[in-house]
C-alpha cells in the first residue's frame, strides 16, 4: 500500500474517532458516509495497482499482502455500509450501539496500514 492510500486511511480512522464524541444522526451519517466512500476508492486503487504488477511478482510476499489488503478494504467497507443502513434506521445515533461494529472495521483498516 503506498503512502497516499495509507494517508487517507488514517484520516478515516480520524474522521470514525469523532463517533465517540457527541454528535448528530446527520453528522454521524455524513462521517460514516465519507469512511465508506474512501475506503472503497482505497480499496478500488489497490486492486488497480495489484493489477498493474508485472507477472514476475505475481507469486511475491508483497502481492500477497495486496491481495489482503483489497480483501480486508472490501470487507470494512461492506461494513461500513451495513452501518450506515443501522444508523439511517434508527431514531437517533447513539454510539455505543455501534461500538463494537465501529470498533472491528478501525481494527481491520489499521491491520491494513500497518501490513
Amino acid at each position: 500500500m503506498n503512502r497516499q492510500r495509507r494517508n487517507v486511511l488514517h484520516a478515516v480512522l480520524d474522521g470514525l474517532a469523532r463517533l465517540r464524541d457527541p454528535v448528530e444522526k446527520a453528522e454521524a451519517l455524513k462521517i460514516l458516509q465519507k469512511a465508506q466512500s474512501d475506503v472503497q476508492r482505497c480499496a478500488d486503487e489497490e486492486e488497480e495497482a495489484l493489477d498493474n504488477r508485472p507477472e514476475s511478482l505475481q507469486w511475491s510476499a508483497v502481492n500477497d499482502a495486496m491481495t489482503d489488503n483489497v480483501s480486508d478494504l472490501n470487507d470494512a467497507s461492506g461494513e461500513l455500509e451495513v452501518l450506515i443502513d443501522k444508523c439511517q434506521s434508527a431514531d437517533k445515533f447513539s454510539y455505543k450501539s455501534v461500538k463494537g461494529d465501529v470498533i472491528k472495521i478501525v481494527n481491520t483498516i489499521k491491520q491494513t496500514i500497518h501490513r
